[in-house]
């Protein structure tokens, strides 16, 4: 069950002087406060939804929304909301999903530029994702390599889901057949998608 809603926080008060208060006819102080609303899920703010400011009489405490002002309050109310920043903690849920996109992105293409160097340079220990029918998975894992030959021992379980391998990336799996490949016949495994991916 997703938990979400809006939320409204008190962000800023600022005395003004001189203004007459329409209810009680007093030039006197003011108070007016700033709210700020956002939009949460999880109670984590997401992103600010505006905000909103009223005054207070100090006098005869009569409180007034923007549309009730007279003009004097109405320039000093769009005075201190427009001088209110939005917290930046309003966006912090938008922060955190930003920045694990970006992480995402990044870990992607890195991990696209180590796939090139494993390929190249196979090593004992890699594991080889690959499609092992029309809806199953299987990995292989290299167990020795030799100046044009590639080793590899198959795993003897399989899954329907290419993200769920790690579920079978056992040890005690690798116990199917073992083959050996030349270097050429190993590279060329992944360029005609053969072999999906490699882990080292």
């Amino acid at each position: 069950m997703i938990i979400y809603g809006t939320k409204g926080t008190h962000l800023h008060s600022e005395k003004v002087s001189g203004v007459k208060c329409d209810h009680c006819n007093q030039q006197n102080t003011h108070t007016i406060s700033v709210f700020g609303r956002y939009f949460y899920i999880y109670w984590i703010p997401i992103f600010p939804l505006g905000k909103k400011a009223v005054s207070e009489c100090n006098h005869c405490k009569a409180t007034y929304e923007r549309k009730q002002m007279n003009e004097q309050l109405q320039l000093a109310h769009d005075n201190v909301k427009r001088n209110t920043k939005t917290p930046i903690t309003h966006w912090a849920g938008s922060l955190v999903i930003g920045a694990l996109i970006a992480f995402g992105i990044y870990s992607a293409k890195q991990h696209d530029n180590n796939v090139v160097d494993y390929i190249n340079s196979p090593q004992v220990n890699d594991i080889i994702d690959y499609k092992s029918s029309d809806n199953a998975y299987s990995t292989l894992k290299i167990t020795k390599v030799t100046a044009d030959s590639v080793f590899v021992v198959a795993n003897s379980m399989e899954i329907k889901r290419k993200r769920k391998l790690y579920k079978i990336d056992k040890e005690a799996n690798y116990n199917a057949e073992r083959f050996g490949l030349s270097l050429n016949e190993y590279k060329e495994a992944f360029d005609s998608k053969r072999f999906l991916d490699v882990d080292r």
